[in-house]
């Protein structure tokens, strides 16, 4: 008995294996492959050899890819095989495990809890879908893709294995440190280690928002690019203070932001243009190229080649030809110079000062130059020093420190000359009207016209009283007080306090000694140009904010 037994299991194990020989050579013909059974507790077939059931531990091996799992079952019609329970697929560089798996090793699905490991990959889907033909996969429903520090979350995924690239495009979320990443689209390239994403891209971090339509993310240099337009919004502001750019580049290990080709920075009403913003968010500083800042509500502008700015002192130094530009109901007051420094301060105040003033206008009439500018906004007047000289058509005042003050409406309420005040009005080439004292001050009416000067303190003049220019008043004292009619000419004088005065004739022959004070000087070949090209750099601007509004208007739509 014992040996019929033997020989009845040796001839059932022949039957099995001839029988799952014959299935593998139907299999190798239509596939070109052999599918091993390596271990499995229990192998039964049935329907005439067509559906074959391996139960129990089972281990299959196509080529080097290796299935584990609790149950499989082959229909060899339909050259698939039905697998279920700890199911576990394996090759040399990856690993997948799932509840089921369904197909003919070619084409196949595995679902139920689905985790891929390959590498420093882990993804996680409810089904995945695998072509080897193809080297792709797909993976379906709340889709979770971990790479290094990256989780990445969408609906559907595809993994092209050739190429080592994942594409999805459906609504995504990326997490990385402290930023989350929404996209519509997006291709993640193993090997290179970078990830681009696109349309509706909205990245948040802790205190700001970006939105794009396009975006680059390199692993290795840490750095995001922003290859076309991108709103940044601070989220401590409403979204009517934000900056605008062309093209972006962030640094996240370094902190360091970089915008280019076109910038704008909207605050409070404040617009801040350039071409190229650099800032370094660890040190709070950066610089600007081609700055143009406007202040909507105020009308004023300021407009410069390269700006540099440091927040933790609250500076913003502007070089290359800086300017400002203040409109008004009447003239534009400008300012052009070398240097000019904005300090704000922590009362929200600011100080404004510019070095080497080349020009200013006070109005359509009235300019000038200086060594130094300043100007404080808790202060109703601004203070030129260094050799200041202003002109006012024919006239020319100068001093040691020159004040300007100006009425609540921004016209022109009077100017301050402090020591050495020298007021010169000219007759022609030669003879000039002048007037030397330690203070003086002229005032303006409402229409921005001097119309009074008064000196005060070792007053010394030479007037020209006779409209033939034949005599001129040598006078002395200590409060002197000079009128102008409309045409800016003097037409009334008064002296007081230790006056002296004396009429002198003059022809020809008179020494030229006797038609100048001491401290005479005219200096018309410095006066400076007119501004006419300033508006030419406004209008640029204006241009440019109207393209700036349309982008912004769609990508606020889409967003």
């Amino acid at each position: 008995m014992k040996y019929e037994f033997l020989i009845f299991v040796i001839f059932l194990l022949f039957s099995l294996n001839k029988t799952f020989s014959n299935s593998d050579e139907l299999f190798l013909n239509k596939t070109k492959g052999v599918i091993q059974i390596i271990h499995a507790d229990i192998i039964q077939n049935n329907n005439n050899n067509q559906i074959f059931v391996l139960i129990g531990n089972v281990h299959l091996k196509y080529e080097k890819y290796h299935i584990f799992c609790d149950q499989v079952r082959y229909h060899k019609k339909k050259n698939k095989f039905y697998g279920h329970g700890n199911v576990r697929l394996e090759s040399e560089k990856n690993k997948i495990i799932s509840q089921n798996i369904v197909g003919n090793f070619f084409d196949f699905q595995l679902s139920g809890n689905v985790i891929l490991y390959q590498d420093k990959i882990k993804l996680t889907a409810d089904v995945m879908n695998f072509n080897f033909k193809r080297k792709q996969l797909q993976a379906i429903n709340d889709v979770v893709l971990f790479f290094n520090k990256i989780k990445l979350k969408t609906n559907i995924l595809e993994y092209n294995f050739i190429l080592n690239q994942v594409f999805y495009k459906k609504k995504s979320i990326i997490y990385y440190g402290d930023y989350t990443i929404c996209s519509q689209e997006g291709f993640f390239y193993i090997n290179e280690k970078k990830i681009e994403l696109k349309d509706k891209i909205k990245l948040i971090s802790k205190n700001y928002t970006v939105y794009a339509n396009t975006l680059e993310y390199l692993f290795k240099q840490e750095q995001i690019n922003f290859c076309t337009a991108i709103i940044m919004q601070n989220k401590n502001t409403n979204f009517n203070n934000f900056i605008y750019t062309k093209k972006a580049v962030f640094s996240i290990q370094k902190k360091i932001f970089l915008f280019k080709n076109y910038v704008s920075i909207h605050y409070n009403g404040k617009i801040v243009r350039g071409k190229y913003l650099f800032f370094d968010q660890k040190k709070k500083c950066g610089f600007i190229q081609n700055i143009f800042i406007e202040n909507s509500k105020n009308r004023c502008f300021l407009i410069s080649g390269y700006g540099k700015f440091d927040f933790h002192s609250g500076s913003l130094i502007l070089e290359k030809n800086p300017k400002i530009i203040k409109m008004t109901k009447t003239d534009p007051v400008f300012l052009y110079s070398n240097i000019l420094k904005i300090s704000v301060k922590k009362n929200n105040g600011y100080s404004i000062q510019a070095f080497s003033v080349k020009s200013f206008f006070l109005n359509e009439n009235i300019q000038g130059k200086c060594d130094f500018f300043n100007y404080e906004s808790s202060n109703d007047y601004i203070q030129f020093d260094g050799n200041p000289i202003f002109w006012n058509k024919n006239q020319q005042i100068s001093g040691k420190i020159i004040y300007v003050y100006f009425r609540n409406n921004n016209s022109l309420k009077c100017v301050k000359i402090v020591k050495n005040a020298f007021y010169t009005e000219k007759m022609n080439s030669e003879k000039f009207n002048q007037i030397e004292g330690d203070v003086m001050i002229g005032f303006f009416n409402k229409k921005n016209y001097l119309e009074e000067v008064m000196i005060q303190g070792n007053i010394n003049s030479i007037i020209y009283p006779d409209p033939d220019q034949k005599i001129i008043n040598r006078l002395s004292c200590e409060i002197l007080s000079i009128y102008l009619d409309q045409s800016k000419k003097i037409e009334k004088i008064s002296c007081t306090k230790g006056a002296r005065s004396e009429l002198i004739p003059i022809h020809k022959e008179s020494p030229k000694g006797l038609l100048y004070l001491s401290k005479f000087f005219w200096k018309e070949k410095e006066k400076p140009n007119k501004k006419l090209f300033m508006y030419q750099e406004i209008y640029k601007y204006k241009k440019e904010s109207l393209l700036e509004e349309k982008e912004i208007k769609a990508m606020i739509k889409n967003k």
